[in-house]
């Protein structure tokens, strides 16, 4: 048996949906009841950044839930649909490209505060929860929440999000959120609302509302708060699609909703800046391997010689031995497959034992010619679906082809429960490149101000009396080494 491998689209078997049908139905049992803990959560949640982070998964859930419940009906329909039938003619049947996997990542958002908010801010400002959805058909996704006020230029999310089932139509909306996290607005909703009705309608009235508020304050505050006031808005969104894939940062625009009047509202500049790379399967899987013959002119005379060929990012990579390329040895042959390369096979006659095709490429106006020949008609048959498929997979994912794109995973960190992420500013940051945040220039300051209670202004503060143990080291005192004695035995 000859040892070869084939990866692209075969005919889906009749059983293929339902499975696929159970498996979305059990992603949205396992939603729905993490909905159900989430809710839990949030109706003993008393602190302001446990209440923004379980709106915020509340919303994830639910966004997951709308998305599954849509390509459960896809399905469906698609089960409905089916007619079973399978084409084997690779020249005329509708072929489906190859999926890929997409990353987003180092998505920068700049602010346009006014230069008397951002430089002349004395006071602690008003702060704002963001964080983004990235939807792509069936698949959800979220970033870090990051807290910005008007010290901070730059909304920054250092997460890797990779979609791992990507076609070449793939369509990603992002969709940026924000709350406004002023305390009194989040956490006390109910105890404001009782003084208002304390003093808005009569005195008898208001005193009977206000006990009963007082006595389900406990109960239901951060329930109601969360409800009411931790609500967050859709900012601004943008869609993301093949053509902006690029190795590389690149700006996009953005769609803001929302007004100066809106409690969400930030200085957006209208513009997003991230990386966003695309990895067809056919860039980093073997669309096809297995043994060529590969025919050589020497000294005027034809010969053979046996090859393992692999068929992988726009190349035919050729090998004596498939332990070659586990040993990462170079190839002995390497001929590029792209939209300008010609696949002939020449011998059509299935009488003829010999099952030759030619691979052309132009080459500085010149057509450089190798012929290969396969051990019998069905392995030719292979490889010519292969080539085909290759050829149709180059032409949907286009330029994410000409050359692989790297994602960069950044190794976890996890923070601790309910930990809120500064956002990263880029006036204040000690250390840009430094995957480490280090406190700020003015943090430290701040800090230094108020140990020495305003003194380091002035330049008058006492000096801080010296740990104890550096008394040793003053000079005053005297080492003394004993040497032990060695004990002999007779």
């Amino acid at each position: 048996m000859e040892r070869q491998t084939l990866r692209g689209p075969e005919c889906r078997t009749a059983g293929l949906p339902a499975q696929q049908d159970c498996s979305i139905q059990e992603k949205i049992n396992l939603e729905t009841r993490i909905r159900d803990g989430v809710w839990k959560l949030l109706s003993l949640s008393t602190q302001k950044d446990q209440i923004l982070h379980a709106v915020k998964n509340l919303m994830l859930c639910n966004a997951r839930i709308m998305a599954y419940t849509l390509e459960l009906q896809k399905l469906e329909e698609q089960i409905a649909n089916q007619t079973g039938r399978c084409d084997t003619n690779f020249e005329s049947k509708a072929r489906t490209a190859c999926k890929g996997k997409i990353a987003i990542s180092d998505i920068r958002i700049p602010l346009m505060w006014k230069d008397s908010d951002h430089f002349s801010n004395k006071e602690r400002s008003q702060r704002y929860a963001i964080f983004c959805l990235f939807k792509m058909g069936a698949e959800v996704f979220d970033t870090d929440m990051v807290i910005v006020d008007k010290t901070i230029t730059d909304i920054c999310f250092e997460n890797v999000t990779i979609f791992n089932e990507a076609g070449p139509d793939f369509q990603i909306k992002v969709e940026i959120y924000s709350c406004c996290t002023e305390e009194s607005s989040i956490t006390n909703t109910p105890k404001k609302l009782a003084k208002k009705l304390k003093t808005s309608i009569s005195k008898a009235t208001g005193k009977k509302v206000n006990s009963v508020l007082q006595e389900d304050d406990e109960t239901c505050s951060s329930f109601s708060s969360a409800i009411f006031d931790a609500k967050y808005n859709l900012l601004a969104h943008t869609t993301l699609s093949l053509e902006s894939a690029e190795d590389s940062f690149r700006t996009h625009n953005l769609s803001i909703n929302g007004n100066e009047e809106s409690s969400f509202w930030l200085p957006l500049y209208g513009n997003m800046c991230c990386r966003l790379v695309a990895q067809p399967a056919c860039m980093v899987e073997d669309v096809f391997a297995g043994f060529l013959n590969q025919q050589q002119m020497i000294e005027g005379l034809i010969s053979w010689r046996r090859l393992y060929c692999v068929l992988r990012g726009g190349k035919l990579s050729c090998f004596y031995t498939p332990e070659e390329i586990e040993a990462k040895v170079e190839p002995a042959l390497v001929v590029s497959i792209n939209k300008e390369t010609r696949i002939r096979a020449m011998d059509k006659d299935k009488k003829k034992t010999i099952h030759n095709f030619s691979v052309i490429n132009p080459v500085a106006g010149q057509a450089i010619t190798h012929i290969f020949a396969a051990e019998n008609r069905e392995d030719l048959q292979k490889w010519m679906e292969a080539f085909w498929q290759h050829f149709f997979d180059l032409s949907q994912w286009k330029h994410c082809c000409e050359e692989l794109m790297k994602i960069e995973i950044m190794s976890p960190r996890k923070p601790p429960l309910f930990l809120t992420k500064e956002a990263t500013s880029v006036y204040h940051d000690m250390s840009i490149d430094s995957p480490i945040k280090f406190k700020s220039l003015t943090d430290l300051i701040q800090q230094k101000i108020e140990e020495t209670n305003g003194e380091f202004l002035i330049g008058q503060h006492k000096e801080s009396s010296p740990p104890p143990w550096a008394t040793f080291f003053d000079g005053n005192h005297q080492v003394v080494q004993k040497k032990a004695e060695r004990c002999t035995s007779d």
